[in-house]
C-alpha cells in the first residue's frame, strides 16, 4: 500500500508540472493554442508512467488527466474531458498490450541505462501505437460529445503531437537522469 501511494504521488504530481510546463510555453502568445497540441508533452507522461509503473500509475494519471486541462482551458473543459480522457490512457494500455503481444520487443529496458535502441525499442512502438490510437479515438470521441466534424488533418496534428511530445519528454529525462549519474547523484547497477 506505501507503495502504491508513493507511485500515485510522484505520478500525479510529475504529470501535473509537465501540464503546467506545457500549459505556460503553448499559452503564451494569445490565439496560438493550437500550437500546443504539435508537441503534446503529457502523452510522453502516459507512456513512461504506464510502462513503468504498471496499472498502479492509471488512478494518477487518470486524475492528472481530468484536473491538468482545468490548467488551460477551465472549468467548461472539464465536462467533456472527463470522458475523453479515459480514451487516451486506454490508447497507452492497448499500445502496451499489442507490443507485448506481438512479442517485437522484450519487455526488459530501463530509462537509466545508456541509450541503444535494445533498451528503447519497446517504448519507441508503444509511444507510436498509443499516439496513434490516442489521435482516433479521443479526437473521435471528442467530436461526438462536441457535435464537430474532425478533419485528417486534426488527427495528424495530434498523432505528430503526441509522438514529438513524447519524445521531448524522454529525452528530457534521459538528459537529467544521465547527469544526475555524471554527478553521482544516484547510482545504477547496470546488469
Amino acid at each position: 500500500m506505501k507503495y502504491f501511494i508513493q507511485i500515485t504521488l510522484i505520478t500525479y504530481i510529475a504529470t501535473m508540472l509537465v501540464y503546467t510546463l506545457w500549459a505556460n510555453i503553448t499559452f503564451a502568445y494569445p490565439d496560438k493554442g493550437w500550437i500546443g497540441s504539435l508537441v503534446y508533452l503529457p502523452h510522453g507522461c502516459r507512456v513512461i508512467f504506464y510502462c513503468f509503473f504498471g496499472a498502479r500509475s492509471l488512478p494518477a494519471l487518470y486524475l492528472a488527466e481530468i484536473t491538468g486541462p482545468t490548467l488551460v482551458w477551465g472549468d467548461q473543459y472539464l465536462d467533456y474531458w472527463v470522458i475523453a480522457s479515459l480514451s487516451s490512457l486506454l490508447s497507452v494500455v492497448v499500445a502496451v498490450e499489442i507490443v507485448k503481444w506481438s512479442r517485437v520487443s522484450t519487455f526488459n529496458y530501463n530509462i537509466l541505462k545508456k541509450v541503444n535502441f535494445a533498451n528503447y525499442k519497446f517504448l519507441i512502438f508503444v509511444i507510436i501505437i498509443s499516439a496513434l490510437f490516442n489521435s482516433i479515438f479521443t479526437n473521435l470521441i471528442l467530436s461526438m460529445i462536441n457535435g464537430v466534424e474532425i478533419g485528417v488533418e486534426v488527427i495528424a496534428r495530434f498523432f505528430l503531437g503526441d509522438v514529438f511530445g513524447s519524445v521531448v519528454f524522454i529525452t528530457f529525462l534521459m538528459i537529467l537522469f544521465n547527469l544526475l549519474q555524471q554527478r553521482r547523484l544516484y547510482q545504477v547497477h547496470d546488469e
